[in-house]
């Protein structure tokens, strides 16, 4: 039965309980636990019920209870306490605000999902989460900055294993109105929405807000009575749902439908950060604006929006990257031909490697890398890996000055750490910590006695066992066969060396390699002396059929071999299981193919809680391990993936764990306290604790991308984008003659034998043509150590200086020297360079000197 009318109603509190409502719609309080228990205290029954929600809790818990606790002094005091520490928060000097007091502007992030909170289920894994930790550390930073994602009515599917291990998803509907969200409205109290056109019609959006300290995150959702198809309503259904149609519809909503809604709320974003490729149509939508704000053509805007524009890229191999035939391209885009006077063909080269070819796919990540001016990826390892992925784009220049850096991603500090562990950090450490991780002398956290470290370590494994057991006993009927010999109140040690394993269950991050060998493995597991457990948690993509053979297939073994009681998989893996294992695990099991883990983050949330890493040398435990704090294996070699690869790694594995990770464990003293293996976990906690958490990546993001990008954008718009037209001019210029450049002769005044750190002089003869100045180029010497291949590896470069200019050629003359014995070689190349350039590669152009 359809109703006449609706009623949005929610709960009236009692006039000294009114802070409550503030409170409960930021998530402030989800990084702070003394926020976080004051909903507890309130009802921490219903509390669960609720699934942590805490607007929900406000909304159900009975009127009754609620003035009953109006009339408790020590609750109200509590609550004018948290509200206070909540309000000096939020008005506090920060970070930025001392750093770059000058500053203003607004930085816009987008990103496909956010993982802020269980109670918010806008995540699916690693993105998210780190989304969602990218904002809390801005928040706490102080950054101008604003999220943009959608509102998925289903968000991610729910995980049900059926008896014999096989994935089945569900899909549970979220009340956006029981969520810390507001619906944005207008002046008349009216729904604010935006519209994009599509073959399918005009598809609206409403805007929803939700807080995050400091931060606003804005998202867009289609499920509107507005939208008279059910096509269109089911665009913002699920994260990651639906078919190629589908996904093309959610990117043009958040890229450019993303961009309509700040503008629609009056925000218009100084610098644009596309976290990975789904909201590179965002770099679209913005030039068309900047083009229209401005009065500037297709190219002039385009150098504004590149200027001020940052993109993130997550994926290590080719395939994975987001990208759509040029039939979709052109059907959902078409529009932008006109807009920006290009042609389908040159439109569509945007998103491909070089020319238009009708075969080739239009690539998201391509578009992302070229229209931003500050491009990375998430670990120093994989800005290696991206530079030579895509290096194709930058063909005349060598891999390795591809202009795509590295910042390794991090966690947000007080989410991921366990209370006890806080308490301890705040008594040896200094409160100081939790404002500014990064900053914090972790070295202090030898000070800890092991006695109270380990203490603390114990019971958090504790906490995970019986979370784990309570988690099962509610799935017994399904995870536990009738013909089962354990029950859940048997599985798991509380004392016993617990490793943890918990993400996606992609076929690269390998989750069986440790189950190559049964037999070995369970003489290890099983060791009467020193036993271990393995808790295992992940979910398969749904059309990932590998990912879920790979699941049931540790099912299966588990039940084949006995091992019920040492290994359990907890299914529908989310953030409170996260938590759980991250602190209550001893050991972090990370087993990928080197190197197509872009970075992981559940490692560095991990070792934050003293849990040690044994992992392969990928993403950021490449750079993170010092051979001290915590466990590599292997030594970092790269290979194909095969069935004797991966016996290999497997018994490093158990050798690891027979010889080293056990025995260290179980060495205890005259205090029953493995003082070997607590202090592997106060190196771990030292070394990894300032340098990954979002505090150090955002401040890094800030320094390195947002300032420049911000200034940027000032100078190229300045003057209604004089600068911006000045330099598409000047480039025009550069690109139409750079054929005429080209570098005649080279003098080298010195032999072929030279000393180390003996200056080399040498003058080179160029032409530049009728048009291209010597003030438009640089001439560098690209020197370095010769392989066997004869090519220049670890190169320096140094630039030389005009000195005459000799008929039609301009004469270059310079010294360097070389710094490593042996074989060493140089060449030559011109650049064109210009003050408004953000690299010399800007123009994909360089000239090198011919052997």
């Amino acid at each position: 039965m359809k109703p006449i009318r609706s009623f949005v109603v929610t709960a009236t509190l009692p006039p000294k309980l009114e802070k409550l409502k503030e409170l409960a719609n930021n998530y402030f309080w989800s990084w702070n636990s003394d926020s976080r228990e004051l909903f507890v205290r309130m009802d921490r029954q219903l509390w669960e019920e609720v699934q942590h929600n805490p607007v929900q809790l406000l909304n159900k818990i009975p009127t009754y209870k609620l003035q009953q606790l109006a009339e408790q002094t020590d609750f109200i005091n509590y609550v004018d306490w948290i509200y206070a520490k909540y309000d000096k928060y939020m008005k506090e000097d920060t970070w930025f605000s001392h750093a770059y007091p000058a500053e203003k502007g607004v930085i816009a992030y987008f990103s496909p999902e956010y993982g802020i909170n269980e109670s918010f289920p806008n995540y699916s894994g690693g993105l998210g989460v780190l989304s969602g930790d990218h904002m809390k550390s801005a928040s706490d930073l102080g950054l101008p900055l604003v999220g943009i994602g959608l509102l998925y009515q289903q968000g991610y599917f729910r995980q049900i294993l059926s008896n014999n291990g096989w994935q089945n998803e569900t899909y549970n509907y979220n009340d956006f109105y029981t969520m810390p969200l507001t619906l944005i409205r207008d002046d008349k109290d009216e729904p604010i929405k935006i519209f994009v056109d599509m073959p399918i019609g005009r598809v609206f959006s409403y805007i929803w807000q939700l807080n995050v300290g400091r931060i606003r995150l804005l998202f867009l959702d289609t499920n509107i009575e507005e939208n008279k198809s059910t096509q269109m309503k089911s665009i913002t259904d699920a994260l990651y749902g639906g078919d190629r149609e589908t996904r093309i519809q959610q990117e043009v909503i958040l890229g450019i439908g993303g961009m309509r809604a700040m503008d629609a709320i009056g925000i218009n974003p100084e610098v644009v950060h596309i976290n990975e490729g789904h909201a590179a149509f965002a770099l679209l939508e913005r030039t068309r604006m900047l083009m229209k704000k401005y009065n500037l053509d297709f190219k002039s805007a385009r150098n504004l929006n590149n200027a001020s524009a940052v993109f993130t890229t997550h994926t290590p191999v080719p395939a994975g990257n987001e990208a759509f035939d040029t039939g979709k391209i052109d059907a959902y885009l078409n529009q932008y031909y006109n807009e920006f006077g290009l042609s389908k063909e040159t439109f569509c080269e945007l998103g491909q490697f070089g020319k238009y070819n009708s075969n080739e796919a239009f690539s998201m990540t391509i578009l992302g890398l070229g229209m931003t001016s500050y491009r990375n990826g998430v670990s120093k390892l994989h800005g290696v890996v991206s530079r030579d992925m895509w290096s194709k784009l930058w063909r005349n220049f060598p891999v390795d000055e591809v202009p795509i850096s590295s910042i390794t991603n991090g966690i947000h500090t007080s989410t991921w750490v366990a209370r006890e562990f806080a308490e301890l950090f705040d008594r040896y450490l200094s409160p100081h910590w939790r404002y500014l991780p990064d900053q914090a002398d972790w070295s202090k956290v030898h000070l800890i006695p092991n006695e109270e470290i380990w203490r603390e370590k114990q019971r958090r494994r504790v906490r995970l066992v019986l979370f784990a057991r309570e988690y099962l006993k509610t799935r017994s009927k399904r995870l536990f066969p009738s013909d089962s010999k354990s029950t859940p109140n048997q599985v798991l040690n509380p004392d016993a060396l617990t490793i943890g394993f918990a993400r996606r269950f992609a076929t690269y991050k390998r989750a069986n390699l440790i189950f190559k060998n049964i037999p070995r493995l369970k003489e290890i597991l099983t060791n009467p002396e020193r036993p271990i457990q393995i808790i295992i948690s992940g979910k398969a993509h749904p059309h990932d059929t590998q990912g879920k053979e790979v699941i049931q297939s540790i099912i299966h073994t588990v039940r084949q071999n006995g091992l019920d009681k040492n290994v359990i998989f907890l299914e529908d893996y989310d953030l409170v299981i996260s938590r759980m294992m991250v602190k209550g695990c001893d050991v972090w099991l990370n087993n990928p193919i080197r190197p197509l883990e872009a970075s992981g983050t559940s490692g560095m949330k991990a070792a934050l809680n003293g849990t040690l890493n044994l992992s392969i040398l990928d993403g950021w435990w490449d750079e993170a391990y010092n051979g001290n704090n915590g466990f590599a294996i292997g030594v970092g070699d790269q290979h194909e993936n095969t069935e004797e690869i991966e016996l290999v790694e497997s018994e490093m594995i158990y050798d690891l764990l027979e010889t080293v990770i056990a025995p260290t464990f179980y060495n205890r003293s005259a205090t029953n306290v493995p003082d070997d293996w607590v202090k592997l976990m106060k190196n771990c906690i030292e070394t990894n604790a300032p340098t990954f958490s979002t505090s150090r990546m955002v401040k890094e993001y800030a320094v390195r991308f947002y300032i420049p990008a911000l200034n940027s954008y000032k100078e190229l718009s300045e003057n209604f984008g004089a600068n911006a037209k000045a330099l598409q001019q000047w480039k025009d210029k550069i690109i139409g003659e750079w054929s005429n450049v080209r570098i005649n002769k080279i003098d080298v005044s010195n032999d072929a034998t030279l000393d180390m750190n003996e200056q080399a002089s040498v003058s080179a003869h160029i032409s530049l043509g009728n048009v291209i100045k010597p003030e438009d180029i640089i001439v560098q010497v690209y020197y370095g150590t010769l392989d066997h291949n004869n090519e220049i590896t670890s190169p320096a470069t140094k630039e030389i200086t005009m000195r005459k200019q000799e008929g039609d050629q301009y004469v270059y003359e310079g010294d360097f020297s070389f710094h490593e014995s042996g074989v060493q070689g140089f060449t030559l190349r011109v650049l064109p360079t210009h003050n408004l350039l953000a690299s010399n590669t800007d123009l994909y152009l360089a000239t090198w000197a011919q052997p």
